[in-house]
């Protein structure tokens, strides 16, 4: 075993009792009932947090049985009943918005830590909401199979690929930093914000916050036009912290975004959602507001009804903007406003979700048998692509 690798505790009959860190610190906690059925397991979040696993407490769903999941004794949400002794699908869940941050990974790690130790090679998913969200919450501790599918996202959202476990390895730094690496560094959590690789298994993400090589280091940075911004952390290869940069502070200005930048940034992450949530996405950004205002160490904020993004991304975009010509600047300014759509596109996701959820059993049935990508606003990205260029450009 790996000096860096997870390791399983075991209880007196042989069975995993929880995962412990290259440094001892617990991750995961497993409890097993007389009869061979799990009773309750937690599993560790990267603010120190436990999410725990009621086998069978959870309310029945759609699915039927249900396993309950809780914070600190509080019910937070429920998932299908696993057969945790032989783990064979991944299970969906009834809301994942209520999830604090971590929380998923964390589960699915467990699951995927378990199927290997049980000698399970595949697992499906088989549920509603096969969200590009969930797909990529997917990747950090499964391999999806095919290997070779020419658009895997939408492959899974048509029900088309299996996983194979391949959970990954955390370690808990100095100050609290989580390092999440399976054959390298793929994921950094500090100060509560999580940066990840680019690319996965052959799949590119955008990612904001990104995980990066920098010489011998390893670095948390803030990217965006494919310009590194700034470093929040560096780390050894192995993980360990070498250094934690003070970001600079975001100039103090507040201001609303243009009624058609709002229309464009909405249209696009409708454009690039899962076609049930749609309708639901566009009336959810309707009780939003949108602003440019001071983040800090981030590129966007989301506090109960406003969102705001920050002042670094107009810098990025003007910069990036300097002696191009018209055709190169517009293709900027779309691709920030895709950035700008994947910065907000989870929580107006979260929101739509909820309130599907909320509705009646037909509404969210019809809801359900709509397929296909849903259709572009073409028009309104444009015009918000435009929009971006021209205040970028004229400061």
């Amino acid at each position: 075993m790996a000096a860096d690798a997870t390791r399983m505790r075991r209880d007196a009959a042989g069975r995993p009792a929880g995962e412990q860190d290259r440094h001892g610190a617990p991750l995961s906690a497993l409890e097993w009932s007389p009869d061979g059925r799990l009773g309750r397991a937690a599993v560790r979040l990267p603010d120190g947090a436990w999410v725990a696993i009621e086998p069978g407490a959870g309310a029945p769903g759609p699915w039927g049985a249900s396993d309950g999941l809780t914070l600190d004794g509080r019910p937070l949400t429920r998932l299908a009943a696993v057969d945790w002794t032989r783990v064979d699908r991944i299970p969906p869940l009834a809301e994942p918005a209520r999830l604090p941050a971590g929380a998923g990974t964390a589960l699915f790690n467990l699951l995927a830590r378990l199927a290997v130790e049980q000698g399970v090679s595949v697992l499906r998913y088989d549920a509603p909401y096969p969200t590009e969200a969930l797909f990529l919450a997917l990747l950090e501790s499964f391999r999806y199979v095919p290997a070779d599918a020419g658009d895997p996202i939408a492959a899974f959202a048509r029900g088309e690929l299996a996983w194979t476990p391949a959970p990954h390895d955390v370690a808990i730094e100095r100050g609290g930093v989580w390092v999440q690496r399976r054959a390298r560094i793929e994921k950094i959590v500090v100060g509560g914000r999580a940066y990840y690789r680019p690319d996965w298994q052959g799949v590119r993400r955008l990612a904001p916050r990104a995980v990066r090589d920098a010489g011998d280091t390893v670095r948390a940075s803030l990217v965006a036009l494919g310009r590194v911004l700034e470093d929040h952390l560096v780390l050894a290869a192995d993980g360990g912290v070498i250094a934690v940069p003070t970001p600079p502070a975001d100039p103090p200005e507040i201001a609303p975004l243009a009624p058609g930048v709002v229309a464009g940034l909405v249209a696009t992450v409708v454009a690039t959602s899962a076609a049930p949530l749609a309708p639901w996405i566009a009336r959810a950004a309707r009780d939003v507001a949108f602003e440019w205002g001071p983040v800090e160490a981030d590129l966007v904020e989301a506090r109960g009804s406003r969102v705001r993004l920050s002042h670094r991304l107009r810098r990025a975009l003007a910069d990036t903007l300097r002696g191009r010509a018209r055709a190169d600047a517009l293709a900027a300014g779309l691709a920030m406003l895709r950035e700008a759509a994947d910065l907000i596109a989870d929580g107006l996701r979260a929101r739509a979700q909820a309130a599907l959820a909320a509705e009646p059993t037909d509404v969210q049935t019809a809801a359900l048998e709509v397929s296909g990508p849903p259709p572009a606003d073409a028009r309104a990205i444009a015009a918000a692509a435009e929009a971006l260029t021209r205040q970028a450009a004229s400061g």
